[in-house]
């Protein structure tokens, strides 16, 4: 079998002189932001790592193709609008089909676990859904089950931030909040739920040291960055009406996300997506500073990686 992997040169070299990277999900460049702005923050993304002194690898499917390190013209690619959503769950057969697909969280940390890459962000990850309690996102079963720091604003905002914080306890996930002390609710940095404060980088690379090299750790760790308080808004009116619209009109599944993403920028004259756009740069920054900082723990520590 031919091998799927497409690992770009930059990210081959990073990773092969023990480089800081982070990788970057695509399924909000294919199904998350509108045209046009959805190319833009990614690009925005990927520079706000590099600021921080990390390669972004952006990870997504090229004709069958696991890329890992999306050149800007495949970046457009994906933004057309016409590419695949990919889970975990849907990579063999994207790959056996030779499909052009957004890589959603659990998709983006098999292949950048696969890779060699330890630090993965997103704007928010899937959850349980709202009214659905037996509906739960793949994004959480990888979670369960791979070891990876997972930098993110909390879940997506359509869905319920309680039960889905539950069911990582249950399920050992290890959630943190950095530089507060509430686990942030995307489009609002206060989800009313209190986690344990990260200060700084340094501070997560002492926790994952114990976690992974001394007990083992073989789950991801969440860690929710809120998103800057001038960015945020009250989005709840907005997202209840979206979900009794979906309920509606029977939408369900992978349709079900993009549509309410869609319809709460709609019922909020765009100030979702402009909030949307500012957490995304904002985490990837952090998850930047979080690469370095595990980074150079690393290097300090002959034959630890995370």
């Amino acid at each position: 079998m031919e091998n799927p992997f497409d690992i770009s040169h930059e990210i081959k070299s990073a990773l092969n002189r023990n480089e800081p990277v982070v990788a970057l999900e695509s399924s909000v460049i294919a199904h998350g932001l509108p045209s046009g702005v959805n190319v833009r923050t990614a690009l925005e993304m990927e520079e706000a790592v590099r600021q921080c002194g990390a390669t972004p690898a952006t990870i997504g499917l090229i004709g069958g193709k696991l890329r890992v390190g999306l050149e800007r013209e495949e970046i457009e690619l994906l933004g057309k609008g016409e590419a695949a959503k990919i889970a975990a769950r849907d990579i063999p057969y994207a790959i056996a089909r030779k499909l052009d697909g957004g890589a959603t969280v659990s998709a983006t940390t098999r292949i950048a676990a696969a890779a060699g890459i330890s630090v993965i962000v997103t704007g928010g990850i899937g959850g349980v859904h709202r009214g659905y309690s037996h509906d739960i996102s793949a994004d959480l079963w990888e979670l369960a089950h791979t070891p990876a720091v997972v930098v993110c604003s909390g879940v997506k905002a359509v869905a319920d931030v309680p039960a889905t914080m539950e069911w990582l306890e249950t399920h050992g996930v290890p959630v943190y909040a950095y530089r507060t002390d509430e686990f942030p609710a995307f489009y609002s940095g206060s989800s009313g739920i209190a986690v344990p404060k990260i200060e700084c980088a340094d501070d997560l690379a002492g926790v994952l040291k114990v976690a992974v090299g001394g007990l083992g750790m073989r789950c991801a760790a969440v860690i929710g960055v809120p998103i800057p308080k001038e960015n945020a808004i009250d989005a709840g009116p907005a997202i209840d009406q979206a979900v009794r619209e979906a309920e509606e009109q029977g939408i369900r599944g992978k349709a079900l996300t993009p549509y309410l993403l869609k319809r709460v920028g709609e019922l909020t004259g765009g100030k979702s997506v402009d909030a949307n756009i500012a957490l995304l740069v904002n985490n990837a920054r952090a998850a930047g500073e979080i690469a370095v900082a595990l980074n150079e723990d690393a290097r300090r520590r002959v034959g630890f990686t995370i």
